[in-house]
C-alpha cells in the first residue's frame, strides 16, 4: 500500500519521486524535492553584448595608445577621443578581417581673406624728400632764435652748517 505524504503547511499531498532526486541543470547539481519548494528554472538573460550598440567609446592619451587598443572582434566600432592632442581615433574590423584604423582632427575653418594682389610701394622722389628736409631745418632755426637764453645755475652743496 502506497503511503501519501502531506505538506504540513498547506495540507496538499506531496509529489512522490522515485530514484535520484537530483537534476542536472548544466551549471551544477540541484537537489530535487517537493514541487512547491523547488525554484522555477532561471530564464536565460540576454548577454550584455547584445544590448550594446555597435560603438565602443574609450578615451586614450596618445596615438600610440590608440594603436595598441585591441580590435573588437564583434565588429563594433571603437571610438577613442584624445582630448589633449585634439584627435579622434576610430578602429574597427574590416570586411577582409584586417583592422581599420583612422585618425581625425578637428580644424576650425580659417577666416583668411583672399589676399589681394600685392600693392606696389611708391616711394617719394628724392627732390621732395630734400625739400622737406630743408623746410624742417629752417623751422628749427626759427624756433631756436625765438627761445630766451638759458641761464646756467650753479649747484649748491649742502653740507653741515650750511643754511640755505
Amino acid at each position: 500500500m502506497e503511503q501519501y505524504r502531506f505538506d504540513p503547511y498547506t495540507g496538499q499531498p506531496l509529489n512522490q519521486r522515485t530514484g535520484n532526486n537530483r537534476t542536472w541543470l548544466g551549471n551544477g547539481y540541484q537537489t530535487g524535492g517537493p514541487a512547491q519548494y523547488s525554484q522555477p528554472p532561471a530564464q536565460p538573460q540576454p548577454s550584455a553584448r547584445a544590448e550594446q550598440s555597435g560603438v565602443i567609446f574609450r578615451p586614450v592619451a596618445s596615438f600610440d595608445e590608440a594603436k595598441a587598443v585591441p580590435t573588437d572582434f564583434s565588429g563594433a566600432l571603437t571610438i577613442m577621443p584624445d582630448w589633449s592632442h585634439g584627435y579622434i581615433y576610430a578602429k574597427a574590423l574590416g570586411d577582409d578581417g584586417n583592422p581599420l584604423f583612422r585618425a581625425y582632427r578637428y580644424e576650425p575653418p580659417s577666416v583668411s581673406v583672399v589676399d589681394p594682389a600685392p600693392v606696389a610701394v611708391a616711394y617719394a622722389p628724392m627732390e621732395e624728400v630734400n625739400s622737406l628736409r630743408r623746410e624742417l631745418e629752417t623751422l628749427r632755426e626759427e624756433l631756436t632764435a625765438l627761445r630766451p637764453p638759458v641761464k646756467e645755475q650753479t649747484e649748491k652743496t649742502s653740507g653741515k652748517g650750511n643754511k640755505a
